[in-house]
């Protein structure tokens, strides 16, 4: 570490799945998915600084979003993770300003996590391998993994197996959220799956879907075995699908394990006309498709 204190920032983008299907659950619980994920333009800042110490992680979260700050954001969780795998005592700072809604599946406190492990490494002068800081991420949570790499991506397993998708096309994306929020536990825990899927544990494979995307249009893709569920007990879902099919969503699908709802449009343009049709205290954002991980830079504060 260079000087007497060393910073910088990074985006951490927010994902939507485009595709999540539950393929079966291990012996522990946890259940085995096959998801098209994509990061999208929608980012929290993670600002890093470390100074000399005693292995102190402090964390603070500000901006329009609410989370919460402190040790159990999953961003100190990372933070930590990193100082005892690299045994190093120095003390880190983390202020994240917050714009991806937290509870809405899109994500973001994961990426922050990934944003830290990706990060604070090199500014202590150490390079983790990358299958190692894999799986510290999984550890951390199961959509960690995805946010290293941070690029479209089928996600196998519990989301840790990866499979890029090269020459992702262009999608024009509006992701529209309810002042709903939902647990990702309380998804899986209301989701109606067949009993074959609940017992099976299917090999590590995306040979299926990513045939798929070689074959048909993005829009044909869209499905979510949590949705049917939640949609039940959150009306907010259905009724923000029947309202961007109303402003020219081509399909509409619920991201992760919602609240979130993901609508395809025709060009940028019309995406943006429609993110302006959807009213308070609905928030909706017009998105594109991130195709790399963001830049870190210097933190000069």
């Amino acid at each position: 570490m260079a000087g007497e204190s060393a910073g910088v920032s990074s985006a951490a983008p927010a994902k939507v799945n485009l595709t999540l299907k539950v393929v079966g659950r291990r012996g522990d619980g946890y259940h085995l998915i096959e998801s098209l994920m994509v990061p999208i333009s929608l980012c929290d800042e993670v600002r890093i600084r470390v100074t000399p110490g005693s292995r102190e992680v402090s964390c603070s979260v500000e901006g329009p979003e609410d989370a919460p700050s402190g040790q159990n954001n999953l961003a100190a969780v990372a933070a930590r993770a990193v100082l005892a795998e690299l045994d190093l005592d120095v003390d880190v700072d983390v202020r994240v300003t917050k714009h991806i809604p937290s509870g809405s599946g899109l994500g973001g406190g994961s990426s922050d996590a990934a944003t830290v492990l990706r990060t604070l490494p090199p500014m202590l002068g150490r390079f983790p391998r990358p299958a190692r800081l894999a799986e510290i991420a999984v550890r951390i949570g199961a959509d960690v993994p995805f946010f290293l790499t941070c690029r479209p991506s089928v996600a196998m397993g519990v989301g840790e197996i990866l499979a890029p998708v090269p020459r992702f096309p262009d999608v024009h994306m509006v992701v529209a959220v309810p002042e709903a929020r939902v647990s990702t536990t309380w998804a899986y825990e209301h989701a109606v799956f067949p009993a074959e899927v609940l017992t099976s544990r299917p090999s590590a494979t995306t040979t299926s879907l990513r045939l798929r995307l070689k074959r048909e249009p993005i829009a044909s893709l869209l499905w979510n075995d949590l949705e049917a569920g939640v949609a039940a007990a959150f009306p907010d879902v259905e009724r923000l699908k029947r309202r961007l099919e109303e402003l020219g969503a081509e399909a509409t699908v619920m991201s992760g394990s919602g609240s979130a709802v993901v609508g395809l449009f025709r060009s940028g343009r019309r995406a943006e006309d429609a993110a302006a049709g959807v009213t308070t205290p609905d928030r909706a954002y017009a998105v594109r498709v991130l195709r790399r991980r963001p830049a870190v830079t210097d933190d000069g504060r």
